[in-house]
């Protein structure tokens, strides 16, 4: 979908207005990557967003079946959110369905996630006329304010770093954090994954790519434990708007019983919080249970389905797929 090039004071504001953006919501840099990861064009995807004083303050990007009858976010298990920051009032969403529709003129299905419940209530409020909504649960976000970040762990936790950090010690374990991605971080930072209890990446391309531009834009911290000089913990950060987002975390097995990526946590921690000033952890998407100890609050992240009603096969599917929503909900409270 193309775009009028803005004025100066408008590209000097929209500019400003992106230094706020997780670093993951970039415009066009972050979907140009993931488009080429999973086997887009630039032609094969277009961007939606409302009209605003500030533009380019954010973007969706959308791709959608050759007929187009069904249009999807372009996400997948490396996106951590999607939705503009801050979030986009009623009146800038009613904009997007209006600009959706203009572009696939045949769509009968939007397809978002994932959304956060902040996101999905404003997209709630505004009603867009002659679209239903359905919003299903598919992963968590654990968040933590900075604000006396240690005295609310739990005793438990500060004395297991505590300990583990005095036996690293004792091996003469030493904690590196980057800002600028090196050819030998980066070999550290698979050398590492390889040897993790983690699934086999699909491809380092992404992730390679993802550490250079976070690398370019001053949002990368990269952490790396050695232990006589080798690597067996890393951890990607990206720190953008106040916010550490804790991206990809990774540990030798073969050092598991001392915990060095806990230790390496902590130091992350406290790098963010002393250098950056930032005024929240971000755990991103996950459940894991774990992501408790080091967390205030959790929410739920979601999958939101649009349906046009005007329709029939559409208004039918939705009409089915609330029923059956709400016959889950009553069989779960009973």
């Amino acid at each position: 979908m193309a775009e009028p090039e803005a004025a100066p004071q408008q590209q000097a504001d929209a500019s400003q207005a992106m230094t706020s953006l997780q670093p993951w919501q970039q415009r066009g840099l972050w979907y140009q990557a993931l488009a080429r990861f999973v086997g887009l064009a630039e032609s094969d995807y277009f961007y939606l967003q409302a009209e605003s004083d500030t533009p380019g303050c954010w973007q969706l990007a959308l791709y959608s079946d050759d007929h187009g009858l069904q249009a999807k976010s372009l996400s997948n298990y490396y996106s951590c959110a999607l939705g503009p920051t801050p979030p986009a009032p009623p009146a800038q969403w009613q904009q997007c369905f209006q600009r959706l529709t203009a572009h696939l003129p045949k769509c009968r299905q939007l397809q978002l996630e994932p959304v956060s419940a902040t996101e999905l209530s404003l997209l709630q409020d505004a009603q867009i006329p002659g679209w239903g909504l359905l919003a299903v649960p598919i992963s968590q976000n654990w968040q933590a304010s900075t604000a006396d970040y240690w005295s609310k762990r739990s005793s438990q936790l500060r004395h297991t770093i505590a300990r583990k950090k005095k036996k690293l010690d004792q091996l003469g374990a030493t904690i590196s954090i980057s800002t600028v991605i090196s050819e030998p971080l980066q070999q550290h930072y698979w050398q590492v994954y390889q040897r993790s209890w983690k699934p086999a990446e699909p491809t380092p391309d992404f992730i390679n790519q993802l550490l250079q531009q976070a690398s370019s834009q001053g949002t990368l911290r990269l952490g790396v434990l050695y232990i006589a000089e080798q690597p067996v913990a890393v951890q990607c950060w990206l720190v953008a708007g106040g916010v550490a987002a804790i991206y990809k975390l990774a540990q030798d097995q073969q050092f598991d019983a001392l915990s060095p990526g806990t230790v390496l946590t902590a130091a992350m921690a406290d790098y963010v919080m002393a250098q950056d000033q930032v005024h929240t952890l971000d755990f991103l998407t996950g459940d894991d249970a774990y992501k408790a100890q080091w967390m205030d609050s959790c929410s739920p992240l979601y999958r939101v389905t649009a349906f046009r009603l005007n329709n029939p096969i559409a208004l039918l599917q939705f009409t089915v797929l609330r029923l059956k929503t709400r016959l889950q909900q009553l069989r779960s409270k009973l």
